[in-house]
């Protein structure tokens, strides 16, 4: 029988050196009101229909950092009010996780709508360097990948491209070794637990090589078995006629089906000298729905429902451009378009817009408002979708982010 000590290792540790760390903080308030019109998530009559959130959320954050040892404790406490909009799903984070240490106060679910209050903790971390060695034990992020919108590398979770909130990923619970044999190049290798009440997930591990090539070159290698898959990718980037230039890939060997299965993207950017810049990513997933009736049983996929398969469809155009307005605004647009065949053979493109503003309030605080709508196919009368995007509502998002 298992026992991990790992959380408690790391969250003890750090005790003799408390006086010595600084506590800082994120106050985060958010709300968003949504018109779903018959065919969107959310609609389950004839007529639009409104739908809304809002979340008031507090991180607190203890971190030290000393010449060989750091370590963070990072606490998560949140209220969430959900009216027309279904609870959501797990997050890739779960997977990796061996005991949750988290838990609601309050768990309220009505017909239609629902309220949560509790906490998480989601880093508790302790590391330590040897030389070009660093070792680090309990719950941490691991974020790897090159893409902008899409990161096939980063096997452990990565943020969805129209996520507002990107500022912390989720940690999750492993043993994490980094050497550096030389200060353009490392190793990492990766051990991650699975959640103990939940025997159909075994434990992960990976090792990932990155290297500069040359002066404008990057490349990477990954290798090993995650929730019992085998993976195996590579990226390289490059600066190139003055425009950034990327490919990354993973191949998965599935468990569960017995199947193999490729997901890569390529991407340019294009700095504008005036504060502007261009992005374009090309996503191509092979186990992705390429039809329309294959795409309501992606729902039910794990790696879909948990968020390691970001999009249902296999292929996916993304377009961004941002640009500093002023010295205190900054904007941002993206679009993204997924194609499928329909039934009869024919081929329909749904779209999704995205436009983001941020106001800089002060050094710590900024204002967000940013706006999504989505064209295509929405659900059919069983309620399962027909288009990538085609079943979104439009909705309209407004966030204060308040660091202390």
């Amino acid at each position: 029988m298992r026992i991990s000590l790992c959380l408690f290792a790391a969250a003890l540790l750090p005790l003799s050196t408390v006086h010595a760390a600084q506590l800082t903080g994120r106050a985060s308030l958010f709300g968003s009101a949504a018109r779903a019109e018959p065919g969107d998530i959310g609609n389950t009559g004839s007529g639009d229909r409104t739908l809304t959130s809002d979340q008031q959320s507090l991180r607190l954050m203890l971190d030290d950092a000393q010449d060989k040892v750091e370590w963070s404790l990072h606490v998560k406490t949140a209220r969430q009010h959900l009216r027309g909009i279904p609870p959501a799903a797990g997050h890739s984070s779960d997977l990796f996780r061996y005991h949750p240490w988290a838990g609601d106060w309050v768990d309220k679910t009505g017909t239609d709508s629902s309220t949560r209050v509790g906490y998480e903790l989601d880093r508790a971390v302790y590391k330590r360097r040897f030389g070009q060695i660093a070792a680090s034990l309990g719950r941490q992020p691991i974020d790897w990948g090159s893409g902008r919108f899409w990161q096939p590398m980063n096997v452990f979770g990565a943020f969805a491209p129209t996520d507002l909130d990107t500022d912390f990923k989720p940690g999750i619970d492993t043993a994490v070794v980094d050497w550096f044999p030389s200060a353009f190049s490392s190793l990492t290798a990766v051990y991650a637990l699975s959640p103990r009440n939940d025997q159909t997930i075994d434990d992960s591990a990976a090792i990932r090589y990155r290297r500069q090539v040359g002066e404008r070159s990057e490349m990477a290698l990954l290798a090993g078995r995650v929730i019992g898959n085998d993976v195996a990718g590579a990226s390289f980037e490059t600066d190139w006629a003055g425009l950034g230039w990327r490919i990354e890939g993973v191949r998965y060997k599935l468990e569960q089906p017995r199947e193999n299965s490729v997901f890569w993207i390529a991407g340019v950017d294009y700095q504008v000298g005036n504060g502007t810049s261009v992005i374009a990513e090309w996503y191509e997933n092979s186990r992705g729905a390429a039809d329309e009736p294959s795409l309501a049983a992606m729902q039910s996929d794990r790696l879909v429902a948990s968020g390691l398969q970001p999009q249902l469809g296999r292929r996916v155009l993304g377009l961004s451009a941002e640009k500093d307005i002023t010295p205190l605004v900054h904007g941002s647009y993206k679009l993204f378009l997924s194609p499928l065949t329909s039934a009869n053979g024919r081929t329909n493109t749904s779209l999704l817009h995205q436009l983001s503003v941020v106001y800089s309030v002060s050094n710590e605080s900024d204002l967000l408002l940013s706006l999504l709508y989505a064209s295509g196919k929405g659900l059919n009368a069983q309620g399962q979708p027909r288009s990538e995007f085609g079943h979104q509502p439009a909705s309209v998002t407004l966030r204060l982010r308040y660091y202390f």
